[in-house]
């Protein structure tokens, strides 16, 4: 280790929340993990903290907020892209000791990698190349290829599009950005063997997420939680699989015909009339297959919510759902475990690090609806079942995702990291 501070500077895909103001931009309601990371390790001594942010700043700016130095790298037209004079400017003014990278799946996270010399640790965030496999969800897409169904046809085929011309153009990006890391960080088995097949001569790390702080203050409790609600947290593609969900749906209102399954995200029927989702697309899929089994009256859509709602309305289901057919470490499986919220989980990717089936939550294959609806059914039929669930699910939570020691693996790795460096220099 070195008398002086230790120089980390992180990458982000967004804008955090902390500097947003300052930009001139409005605060998203994402980048919670990065945001308490940076501003409890500004607050240690011993380290200096940057972070390069891909942002929608129209012009390079630099601000310091709370100690942290924040710079804006305009993105590309493309969006995925920063330019390389930007990237060439933050690692020559900040000369960073770690360059940190959170996620691989952007095109500016390989340019962050390609370009410094130093020590790079890469922070597995999603994994498109573990994904590709399931982007599609387990649609019957080439039956959905009918032309005397027009309107499913252009679906299926806008589809494919999307597949061929937005993901997968990313897929060699990734794989380089991983091979160029020399140390890897991540937070589940699924993880580690990612890490191992796209970056086999790379370090492992294990380092859990802190989740945003309004999960640590609420629980739930099943007096105040509405009957037969289920939370669903994305529904935005095929891959979180929410039409699995509706179909299980459909399946439970035959004993209860109260159930409401809630998703987040905007209601793609207010979505504008010129919005080519509102024509095209998976939104199209799903409004046509809750139409197709009769549960228009049983779906609703909460619309993009922050922190505070998204806990208030987690707390208030009855079953909190883990839908996505791929994930590498679901954020809602911990949010609802940690509130406590009895969670029923697709046994996918990072999912069974973070739960024991039948412990701390229930699991299913997740492209089989009748297996999560009998799942859903357990808990909705027996509060003492919940009740166990619930009570194991947060006391692992709050272990899994404990601040001081998320923060103290985070330190562990980057002084490794600083005594390989140290050691290959002497």
């Amino acid at each position: 280790m070195t008398d002086r501070p230790i120089r980390i500077l992180w990458t982000s895909n967004i804008d955090l929340p902390a500097a947003a103001p300052q930009l001139g931009l409005a605060p998203a309601p994402f980048g919670g993990w990065l945001t308490l990371m940076t501003s409890r390790l500004g607050r240690l001594p011993g380290f200096e903290i940057a972070v390069a942010m891909r942002s929608e700043s129209r012009q390079f700016q630099k601000v310091q907020v709370e100690g942290i130095t924040y710079f804006a790298l305009p993105q590309q037209k493309d969006r995925f892209d920063v330019a390389q004079a930007d990237v060439d400017r933050v690692l020559t003014e900040f000369a960073p000791d770690i360059l940190h990278v959170e996620g691989a799946e952007m095109r500016h996270a390989r340019r962050f990698l390609n370009t410094w010399a130093g020590p790079r640790l890469l922070s597995m965030q999603g994994v498109l190349n573990g994904y590709a496999s399931y982007e599609l969800g387990f649609l019957p897409i080439f039956s959905m290829l009918n032309p005397l169904r027009p309107r499913l046809m252009l679906t299926a085929m806008a589809l494919l599009f999307q597949r061929q011309r937005q993901f997968a153009p990313r897929l060699p990006s990734e794989r380089e950005a991983m091979r160029l890391a020399n140390h890897i960080m991540g937070r589940t088995l699924w993880d580690r063997a990612q890490a191992k097949a796209l970056s086999p001569q790379a370090r492992y790390h294990h380092c859990s997420r802190i989740l945003r702080d309004e999960f640590y203050t609420s629980s739930w409790a099943g007096t105040a939680c509405e009957p037969f609600s289920i939370f669903v947290g994305n529904g935005a593609s095929p891959r979180k699989g929410a039409h699995v969900a509706v179909k299980a749906l459909a399946q439970l209102l035959s004993d209860f015909p109260q159930a409401t399954l809630y998703m987040a995200g905007q209601d793609p029927r207010k979505l504008p009339w010129q919005s080519p989702k509102r024509h095209v697309g998976y939104p199209v899929y799903l409004l046509d297959l809750i139409r197709k089994l009769g549960v228009e009256e049983n779906v609703r859509f909460t619309g993009v919510l922050n922190a505070r709602q998204m806990v208030d309305r987690m707390a208030r289901s009855h079953v909190c759902l883990m839908a996505s057919i791929i994930e590498n470490s679901p954020n809602t499986l911990g949010e609802a475990m940690i509130l406590g919220v009895p969670t029923v989980s697709a046994y996918a990717g990072g999912a069974p690090s973070m739960a024991g089936d039948e412990v701390e939550a229930l699991f299913y294959r997740p492209d089989d609806p009748a297996m999560l609806a009998l799942q859903i059914r357990r808990i909705f039929e027996d509060p003492e079942l919940a009740g166990h669930l619930s009570t194991a699910a947060r006391a692992r939570a709050l272990q899994t995702h404990d601040p001081d020691n998320n923060l103290a693996d985070l330190i562990a790795a980057y002084k490794v990291i600083m005594a390989e460096q140290l050691e290959g220099q002497s």
